[in-house]
């Protein structure tokens, strides 16, 4: 593989991850979630994305990511909300 090649693709996946980032904390999930949370939970959900894996997957995920990994409750946010903005993103890239 060609090193141009590799950059442009290392240079597309960092700007998606930012994107998914930047929408990730767009949707307030919890007033002042740490944006390094924000940063890992998109890179968790961008690599299962690239997967090819389906919606309830990622679903899975975030709820997983916030209650275990953030402290959440469940009833504390919508994880089919979160999941259908995150998979209308992904489709229109």
């Amino acid at each position: 593989m060609d090193k141009n090649y590799m950059n442009i693709i290392i240079n597309e996946r960092r700007g998606h991850l930012g994107q998914l980032k930047k929408l990730i904390i767009s949707m307030n999930i919890s007033p002042g979630m740490d944006k390094e949370f924000c940063a890992y939970l998109a890179e968790r959900i961008l690599r299962q994305l690239e997967k090819g894996v389906d919606s309830q997957k990622i679903q899975e995920i975030i709820t997983y990511e916030l209650c275990v990994g953030y402290g959440l409750y469940v009833y504390e946010f919508d994880s089919e909300k979160i999941t259908d903005d995150i998979m209308d993103w992904w489709e229109n890239l």
